[in-house]
């Protein structure tokens, strides 16, 4: 069993913190997990990106096509949807992003992370929120996975909130 993801959009969307959430639920389920986080050279608003591996076996982290692709920017979108593997799901932030996907060949999602951590919590909680669409398109991980990774590793006074956040993603049609 492999699953292979990428999170990619601005810096400060908190790409890499799903990355990092992503491997900390799947390691402690005992899979083996590989993180690349990529920075743009920006001081702001550079791009932020990771990709993430997670395993039964030790394996390449190098990605080629992902079965998951998360973009929350336009000019992701641009770079990343062909690098989806057919039959994958490209999950598109719609909060930001105007352009729809050309590919018929893979799922895609759009959902308005801003919108709908306005609603249920706070507009940083987008992450969480795309967070769980992510997981639920994973069938290693579960929603439950990433809840005990958010408590484990979030402030208690944020952890209600981002909660609620994961499980509107994940609950999103």
């Amino acid at each position: 069993m492999k699953s292979e993801l990428i999170f990619s959009g601005i810096g400060g969307q908190g790409t890499i913190l799903m990355g990092k959430m992503a491997c900390t639920a799947a390691a402690k389920k005992g899979y083996n997990v590989t993180l690349s986080p990529t920075y743009g050279q920006e001081k702001r608003g550079g791009r932020a990106s990771c990709q993430v591996v997670i395993s039964e076996e030790m394996g390449s982290m190098i990605i080629s096509k992902a079965d998951t692709i998360l973009v929350m920017d336009e000019k992701s979108l641009k770079d990343y949807e062909n690098k989806v593997k057919e039959g994958g799901t490209l999950i598109i932030n719609s909060s930001m992003i105007d352009t729809k996907a050309t590919r018929t060949d893979i799922n895609v999602v759009e959902i308005p992370f801003t919108e709908i951590a306005t609603e249920v919590a706070t507009a940083k909680s987008a992450n969480m929120v795309a967070l769980g669409a992510v997981i639920k398109t994973l069938d290693i991980l579960t929603l439950e996975d990433a809840k005990d990774v958010i408590a484990m590793k979030m402030k208690p006074e944020l952890v209600e909130a981002n909660i609620k956040a994961l499980e509107a993603g994940y609950n999103f049609k």
